[in-house]
């Protein structure tokens, strides 16, 4: 009964290793920024960060959706590898011509985010590495739907040595500032992703399809002008906070969406991953109940990280960072629970690339421009950064409900979120952050960070046995763990 649950659970937790490993760069690097970076510097790097990681998901979700659908829909054997071939040889032509356009439009993005052309380098280095990146990550999600878990986790190594690597070389040792940061990620991933085309053209041979690249484009498509509104999105409140505050207030924010952001890179990515595949290889001969168990236990892993990280944040900001972040942590709840939020809105988003409905998308995108910029507006102006976070958390909820009621009306066949389990993860998650509040306060206290810990996995007690997971995903659950061998009965 538990097959489709164990496949996604025992896939799940390998590229979870492997996107854990792919992203420990980031990680490992956040106190090399924040100890060499001042807020304000900070500032200028998370304004030009945001545009080119977005700028990057909005190339390599529309891809790697796109793909991993149209893979799918063709037979093993040599349409299949056409399908690779044909993504690989599209995206490094779209590669070729962003690398030529990246320093006019890293001067027009200088202009447009700074009011002069003084950032155009960093801009224009940011851009560039966007492009080298596309290819790296499109190489990740052909090892994904071929379930290579092992060559995933080698890759992701890779990456974590020559980021690290060049980090080092270009902020610590030569001391080039942000413009190093975006010359190591360039110069890694043009190392990286010019080599792994390399070696999957080899292996699948240079074929190209136009029907193939039209029907990716079909599919993909839609997610680019989602992906520049989410940029936006994103890019309001740091935009605002710095008009009305100053680069130190954007710093600030963009630490704890930072820190906040783990909780996607780790764990709502690497699920995202094998759920993806697993839902649109499927098709609709799967276990309704096995995949629905797998999803809330999903959402009960993901709250119980983000509890302990809103419960830990004065221990993470006295470890990584100085004292002139400090007024993040009362952010650092309304942060993480609006990453919680994005998780679950994966399930309905998914459920509509399934029915290739994709269009709408963009429209949910911009529905939901229009409220976060409105909560923006009228939040950053009373409550600063504070404001900022309950701004993230307003437009999450409300792209979230959205969401879910598109993917009621276009893919009736697919099992809708439900409400009242997803809330009874969420209310003890809520209880216990205020619990773990009242009597830790901010302080950083050893002792405290142990009784933080046993408050979270109290929560997940609580849950676990509880109406969000249900008697019939425990049930599930009894029978995926491993039984222990009977003892031979003792002769007299």
């Amino acid at each position: 009964m538990a097959s489709e649950a164990g496949n996604i659970i025992r896939h799940g937790w390998l590229f979870m290793v492997a996107n854990v490993v792919n992203r420990a760069a980031g990680l490992l690097l956040l106190p090399l920024y924040t100890k060499l970076l001042a807020p304000p510097e900070f500032g200028v790097y998370a304004l030009v960060v945001v545009v080119s990681d977005l700028l990057a998901v909005m190339l390599m979700i529309g891809m790697s959706n796109a793909f991993t659908a149209v893979y799918f829909e063709h037979e093993e054997g040599r349409d299949r590898q056409r399908v690779v071939s044909t993504c690989l040889i599209a995206l490094f032509a779209v590669s070729v011509s962003m690398l030529g356009l990246a320093y006019p439009a890293g001067l027009a993005g200088s202009w447009a985010m700074f009011g002069s052309g003084e950032h155009a380098p960093v801009m224009a280095l940011a851009l560039a590495g966007v492009a080298l990146t596309t290819l790296f990550e499109l190489a990740l999600a052909y090892y994904r739907v071929r379930k290579r878990s092992g060559l995933c986790l080698l890759v992701s190594v890779a990456k974590v040595v020559a980021l690290l690597g060049f980090n080092l070389l270009f902020l610590w040792g030569m001391g080039l500032g942000v413009e190093g940061i975006f010359l190591a990620n360039g110069g890694s991933f043009a190392v990286l992703g010019l080599g792994l085309m390399v070696v999957i053209l080899r292996e699948n041979g240079a074929g190209f399809s136009w029907p193939v690249l039209k029907r990716v484009a079909t599919l993909g498509l839609p997610y680019m002008p989602q992906s520049l509104l989410d940029i936006a999105n994103n890019f309001v409140a740091r935009w605002l906070l710095n008009i009305l505050l100053s680069t130190a207030a954007v710093g600030i924010f963009a630490f704890g969406m930072r820190l906040a952001q783990i909780l996607y890179m780790f764990l709502t990515a690497s699920f995202l991953q094998i759920w993806s595949v697993s839902r649109l290889e499927a098709g609709r001969e799967s276990d309704g109940t096995q995949a629905d168990f797998v999803f809330h236990l999903f959402v009960t892993l993901l709250t119980a990280a983000a509890l302990g990280m809103a419960l830990t944040a004065p221990e993470i900001l006295w470890l990584i960072a100085s004292d002139a972040y400090a007024p993040v942590l009362p952010c650092m709840p309304l942060l993480v629970l609006a990453f919680v939020l994005h998780g679950v809105r994966m399930n309905p988003e998914v459920a509509i690339l399934k029915a290739r409905r994709v269009g709408v998308l963009p429209w949910i995108s911009a529905a939901s421009l229009a409220v976060g910029t409105a909560l923006a507006v009228v939040l950053v102006w009373r409550w600063g950064v504070f404001g900022a976070a309950l701004a993230n958390l307003g437009r999450e909820v409300f792209q979230l409900v959205l969401t879910e009621a598109v993917r009621r009306r276009l893919a009736e066949g697919d099992v809708p979120l439900n409400a009242a389990r997803i809330g009874w993860i969420l209310a003890p998650a809520a209880v216990a952050y205020a619990a773990g509040a009242y009597l830790f306060g901010d302080a950083v206290d050893p002792t405290f960070t142990a009784e933080k810990v046993l408050l979270t996995l109290a929560f997940l007690g609580v849950v676990l046995f509880g109406p969000g997971i249900g008697s019939a995903g425990r049930a599930v659950l009894v029978k995926m763990l491993p039984r222990l061998p009977r003892r031979a009965p003792s002769t007299p």
